[in-house]
């Protein structure tokens, strides 16, 4: 506006100028002059100092001068003027002030040790989209949240990365991100005590910025079940909530049952390697049986049916019929060749054929630390074994007093396992010493006790406490399971091979980034890891197949009949070469590769934990 006044005040500046000439008669030689000329004079001798130097006639010369001074004048304060704004806009545009005009984009609200890896999932998941844009709004400076995006993302592949500075729990602010264009929103939760206020608030402003019926989905991190089913329902379907620290319960529970199971959990959650989908099913595959259905694909494995009205099954009886408007669920590289391009053959469960669920053995796990993940590790635990396991916890009464322990303890309704509590430092060699040799161990879980240290000397502790088990226990053939709050620490951790895991948020990363570009999966992913029902397990291969050379094929077709479905297996020498994962295990092999099995190797299969 400024700039406008200045632009007509120097337009009458000229005018008057003009006028002034023509009717004083001060002209060139002091002669007089047309309105026009006198017009091109005023802009001549304004806009360039050096013009007036060849003039002749004493009063023109005197008057001109003056001319030539005020436009100097006239000329600065618009140059100054343009360049303080163009400062101001590199400015707001460095601190991300700035409004965003993209379309299609995922948005990412809040910045957590997840920032990383669900923008490195992401980028995976657009290298097919040339030009979709990440956007993040964070309160911080968004200098440093871009060069530590850059530092972590060294390839950002197709997509464009957009940082901006707000408030998340400003309207205003969520505005300007244009969420109500977004393909997807983010909300990742702050590593502190505002967490419930802020997911409450960013939710709720998310909701009055996206009108109703739109199609962008909105996947939020929470820790309270209670805050996110009352979000469920004040928002709808298109709020995914993710209860973060009850998933990593749970994964580290059933990952722990078997060497090599997290290596599976983490290929069906990233974005690197296979996936799953869910596609339709045709027309010739309806009154099918889901045993026949489970050899459709000749490049996809099928695990499971999203039926007509929208209910989701990963563990679906094999003689269940496939039904108009039902949908399967199945893994596969890439949508693009998941198709059932088999036609049904005639099959029939064996009459005396068994039905296998969750196996149930005697075990005994170690878990080291006390977190509240805890009470929930230990009830997942409690579904998995049989009656007279043995529970042994070893707790740091320095940080942990005995009666809260034995009180949470009591709400586990620990009841097949027998549990010895054990007192001493869990970083001390000699104290994990004495434990481990109390007696062998099939699990060995050490957690993250995060709430009594800060984020760093938690997850350090934890890696000291693993090197101690592996110093301690080298020929050791138990599962050992670490608990690492911070995504970077995992590598530091990391032995290369299937005998350890670390569960890390990582996992949480990778699920919210799935969910955003996935939203349709959400059933299957709750499915998975809502402790009932569905589970990943690993089975003695001669189990299905004789021990010697088949292709998965045969896998599939003999697991259907125990009534599991087989989606991979752990093999000393698997075939595919780099597309086995540690431990050689394959998901999701080739149906018709030819596969040598061994004494020892495993199929990796979905089972039903209730039956």
């Amino acid at each position: 506006m400024v700039l406008l006044w200045l632009g007509v005040l120097t337009a009458l500046f000229v005018i008057l100028v003009a006028g002034i000439i023509q009717i004083t008669g001060i002209g060139p030689s002091d002669s007089s002059t047309s309105m026009t000329e006198g017009v091109w004079l005023a802009i001549t001798r304004s806009l360039d100092p050096g013009t007036f130097s060849g003039d002749e006639g004493d009063k023109f010369r005197f008057g001109m001068l003056a001319v030539t001074l005020i436009g100097i004048f006239l000329g600065a304060t618009i140059i100054g003027i343009i360049s303080s704004g163009i400062d101001t806009r590199l400015e707001t545009l460095r601190r991300g002030r700035s409004a965003v005009v993209e379309v299609g984009h995922t948005l990412i609200i809040g910045r957590s040790d997840k920032l990383s890896v669900v923008i490195s999932e992401l980028v995976e998941a657009n290298r097919s989209e040339r030009g979709r844009a990440i956007v993040v709004l964070t309160a911080d400076d968004p200098v440093e949240v871009t060069d530590e995006i850059r530092r972590d993302v060294k390839d950002l592949g197709t997509s464009r990365l957009v940082v901006r500075s707000g408030s998340p729990t400003r309207v205003n602010d969520l505005a300007r991100m244009n969420p109500q264009d977004a393909k997807s929103v983010i909300v990742l939760s702050p590593d502190d005590d505002t967490a419930r206020a802020y997911l409450v608030k960013v939710v709720l402003g998310l909701n009055q910025l996206i009108p109703a019926g739109s199609a962008t989905t909105i996947v939020a991190e929470a820790d309270d079940e209670e805050v996110a089913d009352a979000l469920s329902e004040v928002v709808g379907p298109r709020l995914n909530t993710v209860i973060s620290s009850a998933i990593v319960a749970r994964i580290t529970a059933q990952v722990s049952r078997m060497s090599g199971l997290g290596a599976v959990y983490q290929e069906l959650l990233d974005f690197d390697g296979d996936e799953m989908y869910i596609v339709p099913i045709p027309e010739r595959w309806v009154g099918s049986s889901f045993g026949q259905l489970t050899l459709a694909s000749s490049k996809a494995t099928i695990i499971g049916l999203e039926r007509a009205d929208g209910t989701v099954s990963l563990t679906v009886e094999s003689e269940s019929i496939v039904m108009a408007g039902d949908k399967v669920i199945g893994i596969a590289e890439d949508d693009s060749v998941f198709v059932l391009d088999r036609d049904p053959v005639p099959w029939a469960r064996p009459a005396d054929h068994p039905v296998m669920g969750l196996e149930l053995a005697r075990e005994r796990t170690l878990i080291v630390g006390w977190s509240s993940n805890a009470q929930l590790i230990i009830k997942e635990v409690e579904t998995h074994v049989s009656q007279g396991s043995e529970l042994v916890i070893l707790v740091d009464p320095e940080f942990h007093e005995a009666a809260d322990v034995e009180a949470e303890l009591a709400l586990a309704g620990v009841a097949k396992q027998s549990v010895s509590l054990r007192f001493g430092s869990t970083i001390s060699r000699p104290v994990l010493a004495d434990v481990l040799s109390s007696g062998a161990f099939d699990h060995v879980m050490l957690l993250c006790e995060r709430s009594k240290f800060g984020l760093d000397e938690a997850d350090a502790r934890v890696l000291l406490t693993l090197m101690h088990v592996r110093a301690l226990s080298p020929d050791s053939t138990n599962n050992v399971i670490a608990e690492l709050a911070d995504p970077n620490d995992v590598e530091l951790g990391h032995q290369g091979d299937s005998s350890e895991f670390i569960v890390s948020m990582q996992l949480i990363s990778l699920l919210m980034a799935q969910l955003s570009e996935s939203p349709h999966l959400s059933h299957v992913f709750a499915d998975m890891f809502d402790g009932v029902g569905a589970a990943v397990a690993m089975h003695p291969a001669e189990r299905y197949v004789p021990l010697g050379e088949t292709d998965f094929d045969s896998v599939i077709a003999s697991a259907r009949n125990w009534g599991v479905v087989a989606i991979g297996y752990r093999a000393a020498s698997p075939g595919g070469g780099s597309a086995a994962l540690a431990g050689g295990i394959r998901v999701n092999p080739s149906k018709t590769e030819r596969i040598s099995f061994n004494a020892g190797d495993m199929i990796v299969v979905l089972v039903n934990t209730v039956k």
